[in-house]
């Protein structure tokens, strides 16, 4: 190669070695991967780890979306009657449990065939629903008959889908979630408060005071934590299950409603339903780490430790995003809109049972950290629900950039500048020893 080809060659690498340490920077943030046509106002999200699927229950149509993590299309829609509200999953049962806020019933729904095997009759106004792989229960919160200030929990048998316990609680309980490192059920109530339940004797522990209208809860079993959203205070209350006592505090934005743990990053993903996005919280030290863009009113989430994803329910526009929390995001959402409807009937059969006595199934000790998702008191109002593209966007700090790309180029550069001029130092010299060589054509 002549001296003239050879420094716009090396320029050339130059850019190509630049180029290729800069890639990593274009995927090194979270963000919108997929989209998912589901029924009309998605509310409540659960993650089946065996099949690999997300289940939604669409609280303005009557049915449950279910949908492939693999392929993030809808595979199947079960349809009940009312408003499904939240659903828990139970992994030892292959079974999804369902509340309905309106007919006060809990649907048993097989994993298997997507059909409707079991009806519960349970309190007044059925809200979140958490399953207990310690007791191999099912606990719903729920609401007692109108007027009333008072709430309760209710225990429901996995294998004999009947009601075993009823729990009372102060004021009307919404959002739960299950502490299987202490046996303790965390339940939001009413105003400003928490119900601290313990799943083995079935009785009220204590009660803690958190932000007003406290909604969506998540346990950490990283720190022993306890998450709880502050929809009217745009806070989320961090509790120490050690203690029963709040924390600290963490501002993350208007109606905070939901939430669910990522084990894989340590954070805790938070639902912000009037901002449109998914607040990032760093388990280690309770700080807002990063904000991501989803869909519109977004309510029901659902963290899907296979794919390292979360798949968040837009009610405003009747969509699912899929947000990937690793460093795979393209920016590019896909929509689905798949066209397959299987639809299976709830049967006539209803169990209904409601002895108050204590379950004692003990046959379980699997330790399943489950979230959850809450109805909101009164049906939010939607000012638009025109259809939104999906995109990806982030606030920072969700995954971690890597600057390192940066220094690793400059080093390589520099040893392929330092190699060139020693070559080219070289070649004078033997040029200069041997004389001037012909021109080249």
């Amino acid at each position: 190669m002549s001296k003239s080809l050879a420094a716009p060659a090396l320029v050339l690498l130059i850019l190509l070695v630049f180029g290729t340490a800069l890639i990593p920077f274009a995927h090194a943030q979270p963000g919108v991967t997929a989209t998912v046509n589901v029924g009309t106002q998605p509310y409540g999200v659960a993650y089946d780890s065996a099949k690999g699927e997300v289940y939604v229950a669409n609280f303005g149509d009557g049915t449950v979306s279910v949908i492939s993590d693999t392929t993030n299309k809808l595979i199947a829609n079960v349809s009940v009657p009312g408003t499904p509200a939240d659903v828990a999953y139970d992994p030892v049962m292959g079974e999804l449990f369902v509340s309905d806020s309106s007919v006060n019933k809990v649907y048993v729904i097989s994993d298997t065939t997507n059909k409707v095997t079991a009806v519960v009759t349970v309190g007044n106004d059925p809200r979140g629903v958490v399953y207990d792989g310690t007791h191999d229960v099912v606990f719903v919160s729920t609401s007692s008959p109108s007027g009333s200030d008072e709430g309760s929990v209710q225990a429901i048998s996995d294998s004999s889908n009947a009601v075993v316990a009823t729990v009372g609680v102060p004021s009307f309980a919404t959002g739960i979630a299950y502490d299987w490192a202490k046996g303790e059920l965390f339940v939001s109530n009413g105003p400003s408060t928490v119900s601290v339940v313990s799943a083995s004797s079935d009785k009220l522990v204590t009660s803690v005071t958190v932000g007003s209208d406290p909604r969506g809860i998540t346990y950490d079993p990283a720190n022993g934590d306890v998450y709880v959203a502050d929809d009217g205070a745009q806070t989320v209350t961090v509790i120490s299950d050690s203690t029963n006592a709040v924390v600290t505090t963490v501002k993350v934005g208007p109606n905070p409603f939901y939430s669910t743990y990522d084990p894989v990053l340590g954070e805790v993903i938070v639902g912000i339903y009037q901002g449109d996005f998914i607040a990032q919280i760093a388990d280690t030290n309770n700080t807002l780490v990063g904000n991501i863009t989803v869909g519109g009113y977004n309510d029901g989430i659902a963290y899907d430790q296979a794919k390292n994803e979360v798949f968040v329910s837009n009610f405003g526009i009747n969509t699912v995003s899929v947000v990937s929390l690793s460093a795979s995001s393209t920016g590019t959402a896909t929509t689905s809109t798949a066209s397959s409807s299987a639809t299976s009937t709830t049967p006539s059969t209803t169990a209904t049972s409601s002895p108050t006595t204590s379950s004692t199934q003990t046959t379980s000790s699997i330790p399943i950290t489950t979230t959850t998702s809450q109805t909101p008191s009164t049906t939010p109002t939607v000012s638009s629900t025109s259809t939104t593209s999906a995109s990806s966007s982030s606030g920072g700090g969700g995954v971690p950039i890597f600057p390192y790309q940066f220094a690793v180029a400059a080093v390589f550069t520099v040893v392929l500048a330092a190699c060139y001029l020693l070559i080219r130092r070289r070649t004078i010299a033997g040029i200069g020893s041997h004389g001037t060589p012909s021109s080249e054509s």
